[in-house]
């Protein structure tokens, strides 16, 4: 571990990395460099009291298999203080053993490839919307991630809940509700959780939430009780299915949908419409950010869909009738996972046990007794060891020979994480970015605008001097010399939403 005093554990250790960067960049970000410090075990100690209890944190792809998928360690207790609560109560992410099972197994069906599939025409009618959306922007200057969420929203409760929301074009009270709820969300200071406004906050707008999401379901139910027949294929839908599978004929259904099912069926729908949004437009935004930085690999990928769909214009139809034709990109997935490796949405954690010691690869043991475990995938995916030329972006990683010295090593990819917990929804994350970038990329150019924001952006002179000496006189706004680097919004977000501009290519 780093030099640790007694006082202050490695809280000065941690403000010397944080010196060197924006004050907002996300955690995990500093720990690339002091990673580095550890290369023989690529695994440390972080006594970050009295805000965490002390970390481990794990760089090394060797080790998080043993966690993630030999050991499947428990998530902490950690998790459901932070999350319980914006959720309602007890859900996937928060929860172990049997309880976790037994609802993992419930949503499965609901977030199968070939379900999923099905749900491509809905998603093409949502990205119609967007590219409206993008070109009523008409050159000006705006916020990518407020437009990508909304559409990301839209997308995730017509899967979830086969909810017409229509987020893109005015307010939607379920929407509203969720959002509010995560600007009050508490994402590791501890002391957020004695805030009684925050309670109150969380528990009117959860409300909202609640008795919308029941009325779907009690609607989906009272459908099936009618037909005996699925009424959509949504993932609430197929919970129901799920649910019912243990009736003979729809006589044997009971008349009212059990409440402990629907109470943690919606905690569960609470989590996917999080989470379904949240990680999916941070990942879309860096992929038109770094297609932006690399115009060979734009060209490349503009390319492989006209091969495949024909114009632009041909694309909509193309993929309505064809969905599977999304199953053909292989290099727009190479760019998309590639981007998830240089910009990973989030982290994962774990929990310790006394029983448990795991082992660095030079052979090291490492007690896990009264810690957290933090995979770090940020310190993961720049590993310079497991990943030859790290800080480079190489989409052609994922599409060589696994002999082949650029191809990914076992466990080094960890945006979804892996083994048993990985994302139930990823198969639906990467069929909205890639029917989103087919249908966009070769009609819009999307540029950074942080230039003309940070003009429009001017902060008063005392602000600024503020900032300056808390920072020792220096004010750092890049990382790396990247503008849009990753902050701190619970998971990680591009700086200031990602200003830009998006100039149409090609007209109707």
């Amino acid at each position: 571990m780093p030099e640790w005093s007694w006082a202050f554990g490695h809280l000065p250790i941690l403000q010397k990395y944080l010196s060197k960067y924006p004050p907002d960049v996300f955690t995990n970000v500093l720990v690339i460099e002091m990673a580095r410090e550890f290369p023989d075990t690529e695994v440390f100690y972080l006594d970050l009291w009295p805000f965490l209890k002390p970390n481990i944190c794990i760089c090394n792809p060797e080790v998080a298999l043993q966690i993630s998928n030999k050991l499947n360690l428990p998530k902490p207790d950690m998790y459901r203080t932070m999350l319980d609560p914006m959720m309602g109560g007890p859900n996937m992410l928060t929860t172990n053993g049997k309880e976790w099972k037994y609802w993992r197994t419930v949503f499965n069906p609901g977030f199968a490839p070939a379900y999923l599939i099905e749900q491509v025409p809905t998603i093409v009618d949502s990205v119609d919307v967007f590219c409206e959306q993008l070109k009523k922007k008409g050159g000006e200057m705006f916020c990518f991630e407020e437009l990508g969420t909304r559409l990301t929203m839209d997308i995730i409760m017509k899967a979830a809940l086969d909810i017409e929301l229509n987020y893109q074009l005015a307010p939607h009270p379920l929407a509203d509700a969720l959002r509010t709820m995560i600007s009050w969300t508490s994402f590791g200071n501890p002391l957020d959780s004695y805030q009684p406004i925050r309670k109150l906050v969380l528990h009117y707008y959860g409300g909202i939430m609640d008795q919308l999401i029941g009325k779907e379901l009690e609607h989906r139910f009272d459908e099936y009780k009618l037909t005996g027949k699925k009424s959509s294929k949504s993932v609430a839908t197929l919970a129901l299915d799920s649910y019912l599978a243990d009736k003979q004929d729809v006589s044997m259904t009971p008349d009212r949908l059990d409440k402990s099912f629907l109470r943690h069926a919606t905690y569960q729908l609470r989590l996917f419409l999080f989470a379904g949004h949240d990680t999916t437009t941070s990942v879309l935004v860096y992929t038109y950010h770094i297609l932006h930085k690399h115009p060979q690999t734009l060209a490349r990928m503009q390319e492989e869909h006209t091969l495949l769909l024909g114009p632009v214009e041909h694309t909509p139809s193309r993929l309505r009738e064809s969905p599977t034709l999304l199953n053909q990109l292989p290099f727009t997935i190479a760019v998309i996972k590639e981007t998830m490796r240089l910009y990973p949405p989030a982290g994962a954690y774990r929990d310790s046990s006394p029983a448990v010691t795991l082992t660095a690869p030079n052979g090291t043991q490492i007690p896990t007794s009264g810690c957290l475990i933090s995979l770090v995938h940020h310190a993961i995916h720049y590993n310079p060891r497991v990943w030859v030329r790290a800080t480079e972006f190489l989409p052609e990683r994922w599409l060589v020979d696994e002999k082949h010295e650029l191809h990914p090593p076992a466990g080094a990819f960890r945006a979804f994480e892996q083994g048993p917990r990985a994302c139930i929804g990823q198969n639906l994350s990467m069929i909205e970015l890639k029917v989103t970038l087919a249908m966009t990329i070769r009609k819009f150019k999307i540029a950074p605008a942080y230039a003309e924001w940070n003009r429009r952006q001017q902060v008063g002179l005392l602000q600024t001097m503020l900032r300056r000496v808390g920072s020792g006189g220096a004010e750092p706004m890049a990382v790396g010399g990247d503008r849009a680097y990753q902050v701190e919004k619970g998971g990680a977000h591009p700086k200031d939403g990602y200003p830009c501009r998006a100039e149409l290519l090609q007209a109707e």
